[in-house]
């Protein structure tokens, strides 16, 4: 070796000859040394380019990739219009990718100009709103104050049916300029900036459509908008189900270019199929039902990120309080509090993917203090308080049994009408003619009717005769009653059970929930019936009419706090949306005056009115569950952050990104 170094580093440098021959006067070992040098120093130098490259430059989000969502919902046909934005959580999420607003909101939750420039206004009734000069339609055609005035009349007009006019009611929209839109109010209101979130709809395209024709343009199918990506096209299948929806980088986009040059939509019929396209790497993002996805384990998520986001909704079991019965007992409201263990809840239907709610309000989410004395699970507490009420071991023993007092007749309702139909019901194990529908619904409806005629003409010698009629009135009066008396005596006794209906949407986390609430609240004795309604049912014969003992259902509300149309005793009838029949004198004075103060002025109301809600306990609040999104891992700039609903997890996806350069810091 000692040769071989002196060899190596010779007195004079080697000359170009002497350096080819030297593997040629190198022994075997000498060779691996000299070649484990050279490798060496090249990696030695590749390090310390690399290094300095590294040191030098960072990864950005350069252009490039396609987005592909997945999504359940088999149809034929979309509505992706804003006008009609709360039919469907998929249409709402295209609305979102495909339209802006005059405002939008921050990652914080705090509303930022969209279309809009700014808005000013000196005393919460007149409200001046001025666009940006940069804003075109993906079609290329300028947004001007004339689409913002068009929209907005539209919104108001019953004939075009939108589902958003009742925000509206109250507001007068004007052109003041190219650029500049009035709003006035006929009240003060501190949140009426939340409704400048509205996505507007181009004039242009929707003027010469009338109402009949307006909900079914081609354009609601292919949308002409204002946001980061513009329709391309629409696949079906052979049976012309809508398979995807194709949309492109819109070339018009006021903001900067969005990084992804595609988004595509593709339509599943049920999660089923929706989770076996991803497994077959077909989709790079989707959610699911709160039921299937408190089930989806992490091995099944491999390399998808999963987001669990809450927002500002909450399901709860709403008394109806307008119904003669135990609700109007304030005692017994609150003990069913006390026997509802919410903990229990959320850990055997949420698998623990969500929160308690205490408040109808979601402090926690709007920034305020809850109630200093939170509710807790207390059962013994809850037997205290129906022994107080009367109620001991689920009965009750009254002085006064039920008489029929009222006339009924059709389209009559309430417990009378409820009590009707049991009576009917009752009578008919001796008769099978009288009553086959064996429905109660406290509804005066043509079956009752029916019914009633039928009882009528069989006891025609007691109810008609006296009276000269020769066939049923089909109304109950007089010797009806009388009859209807003496004959369910024996179903009106002096004992009332404690019985509750829970009427709730047919789906699996709703129906977990009540057959959890079922099973904790008979343990004092009281009988629970649960009803299971289609989501028309729901809304039609349930929530239209009032038809409910409780109400287990969901309420989502918006980023600024209104709690007026929740609560208030002016919202008591459809299409009002105090479903619970509240009434307080101080609640309505709170929430009138909460609706003209800012977010600081407004949070001691919120207070004092929060107090007096969860003091008469018109209903149960339950929990929040977390709103879970899955996204695969090569999709960056996805930001966690307070989203106001599930559609506005979009709100930013233009700067969402697939592809990566370096670039010098």
């Amino acid at each position: 070796m000692s040769n071989f170094l002196t060899g190596f580093w010779p007195r004079k440098w080697p000359s170009k000859k002497q350096w080819k021959r030297t593997l040629e006067v190198l022994n075997k070992r000498e060779k691996a040394v000299l070649l484990f040098l050279v490798f060496l120093a090249l990696g030695s130098l590749c390090y310390a380019l690399s290094s300095f490259y590294y040191s030098k430059t960072k990864v950005t989000p350069t252009f490039g990739g396609t987005y592909r969502e997945g999504v359940v919902q088999s149809n034929r046909w979309l509505t992706i219009n804003p006008l009609y934005a709360s039919q469907s959580d998929v249409e709402r999420d295209i609305i979102e990718v495909v339209f802006d607003g005059l405002m939008r909101y921050d990652r914080n939750g705090k509303l930022v100009p969209g279309l809009a420039k700014e808005y000013s206004t000196e005393d919460q009734r007149v409200f001046d709103v001025t666009l940006r000069e940069d804003i075109y339609w993906s079609d290329g055609e300028e947004i001007t104050a004339e689409d913002v005035v068009f929209t907005v009349n539209t919104i108001l007009s019953p004939d075009f049916q939108s589902t958003l006019r009742q925000q509206w009611t109250g507001v007068d929209v004007e052109k003041i300029s190219e650029n500049e839109v009035r709003f006035t109010l006929d009240n003060a209101s501190a949140i009426f900036p939340e409704n400048l979130t509205l996505k507007i709809i181009p004039k242009h395209i929707f003027s010469d459509y009338s109402p009949r024709d307006f909900r079914y343009s081609i354009h609601n199918m292919k949308p002409v908008g204002s946001g980061p990506y513009r329709f391309e096209d629409i696949r079906e299948d052979s049976e012309g189900n809508i398979r995807s929806l194709n949309l492109e980088r819109n070339p018009h986009y006021f903001r900067s270019t969005p990084f992804i040059n595609k988004v595509v939509f593709y339509f599943f019929e049920t999660e089923d199929d929706l989770l076996k396209a991803r497994k077959r790497g077909e989709i790079d993002g989707f959610s699911l039902s709160d039921s299937t996805a408190k089930e989806f384990s992490a091995a099944e998520t491999k390399d998808f990120r999963k987001y669990e986001l809450t927002l500002p909704r909450y399901f709860s079991l709403l008394f109806n309080l307008r119904r003669e019965g135990v609700f109007q007992e304030k005692e017994v409201r609150k003990a069913l509090r006390y026997a509802t263990d919410k903990d229990a809840l959320i850990e055997e239907v949420l698998k623990g993917k969500g929160d308690s709610v205490t408040s109808p309000f979601l402090p926690e989410f709007y920034g305020f203090d809850t109630l200093e004395t939170k509710h807790v699970y207390d059962p013994e507490k809850a037997k205290e308080l129906l022994v107080d009420a009367g109620f001991e071991n689920g009965k009750k023993e009254i002085e006064d049994p039920f008489q029929f007092t009222k006339d009924l007749k059709e389209e009559s309702q309430g417990e009378e009408v409820r009590n009707l139909q049991r009576c009917f019901i009752y009578l008919q194990e001796e008769d099978d003619n009288l009553y086959p529908e064996k429905t109660v619904t406290g509804f005066f409806d043509e079956e009752t009717k029916t019914a009633v005629n039928y009882f009528q003409e069989k006891y025609k010698e007691e109810i008609l005769d006296p009276h000269g009629f020769g066939s049923g009135t089909g109304m109950v009066a007089g010797s009806t009653r009388e009859k209807l008396n003496e004959l369910c005596e024996d179903l009106f006794d002096e004992t009332v059970a404690l019985e509750i209906s829970i009427t709730t949407l047919s789906d699996p986390m709703l129906s977990e929930t009540a057959g959890v609430l079922k099973s904790q609240w008979e343990e004092l004795g009281i009988k629970v019936n649960i009803e299971k309604k289609s989501i028309s049912e729901l809304r039609e014969k349930v929530i239209r009419l009032r038809d409910f003992d409780t109400l287990l259902f969901g309420t989502v509300l918006t980023g600024h706090l209104n709690p007026l149309p929740l609560w208030h005793s002016s919202k008591i009838d459809d299409p009002g949306l105090n479903l619970s029949g509240y009434e307080s004198d101080k609640a309505d004075e709170l929430l009138e005056t909460i609706i003209e103060k800012d977010d600081e002025e407004k949070i001691e109301s919120l207070l004092l009115l929060q107090k007096e809600i969860m003091e008469d306990s018109p209903g149960i609040f339950l929990y929040n569950p977390y709103f879970i999104y899955f996204v695969s891992e090569k999709v960056k700039g996805i930001e966690e952050g307070i989203i106001t609903n599930s559609s506005r997890r979009f709100e930013y996806i233009d700067r969402w990104y697939i592809n990566t350069k370096r670039t010098l810091k």
